[in-house]
């Protein structure tokens, strides 16, 4: 079973304007609750046994704030945080963090979404990873059914499950929800330092897409869609 995650937690989040000046996006309040706390609160529904955080921008505040978390959980895994000097982008910090990762799968997700469901979402992506014929698997959420994001979806999915970007589509199927599985050794092979891990998702038959299942989903991609968010996850 999978016993590791990855919070990405480094990013700047400039399109949050004026909330991001003095405070990272993972630290912006949802429900008076960091994100990043929402993140965290997530991964006590699995028996994760460490958790590894990378930092960034305003790094001290996000220490501090997992600090808080921990005080407020003493029965909370073992918490590695990282801060990177330089901004790695997702894959040169997965890149980064392998000595603690170590070379056996792991989950990753991002700190500037919120997800919810009754089901609980670790178990539904481990029943379907197949780590012999998968090098990624991401959880997918339909672009139709999410709160707060303003994009044209990420992908579609073909019927092995594969990644798509079909050209003449003026937005996709699905969004990459933030939340997948990987095998941190074949990000390390990687020859930068700096990359994302989506260089990885297209034109590969080991990269494949699950489809969430009454996962409801979050994104702010600007300070209004906060109240949206808020109102959202109030009635449900």
């Amino acid at each position: 079973m999978i016993d590791t995650i990855m919070l990405f937690a480094a990013g700047l989040g400039n399109r949050m304007r004026h909330l991001t000046e003095n405070s990272p996006k993972t630290l912006i309040p949802i429900l008076g609750k960091p994100i990043l706390h929402h993140a965290l609160e997530m991964c006590k529904s699995y028996p994760f046994k460490k958790v590894v955080i990378n930092t960034h921008y305003l790094h001290e505040k996000i220490e501090q704030a997992i600090k808080d978390f921990q005080d407020s959980n003493p029965d909370f895994p073992e918490i590695v945080v990282i801060y990177e000097e330089e901004l790695l982008e997702t894959g040169g910090a997965v890149k980064n963090a392998q000595d603690i990762l170590g070379d056996k799968p792991i989950f990753t997700l991002n700190t500037d979404i919120v997800m919810q469901s009754d089901d609980n979402i670790f178990n539904y992506m481990n029943s379907h990873w197949k780590p012999k014929t998968m090098d990624f698997l991401l959880l997918m959420q339909p672009y139709d059914k999410s709160v707060g994001y303003s994009g044209h979806g990420d992908f579609d999915l073909d019927s092995d499950g594969r990644l798509i970007r079909p050209d003449k589509e003026e937005h996709y199927n699905y969004m990459y929800a933030g939340l997948q599985i990987l095998k941190p050794e074949k990000v390390a092979r990687h020859p930068l330092k700096i990359f994302s891990l989506r260089e990885y998702y297209l034109n590969s038959e080991k990269v494949i897409g699950l489809p969430a299942k009454n996962v409801r989903w979050y994104h702010a991609t600007k300070p209004e869609d906060l109240i949206d968010i808020e109102m959202d996850m109030l009635a449900n």
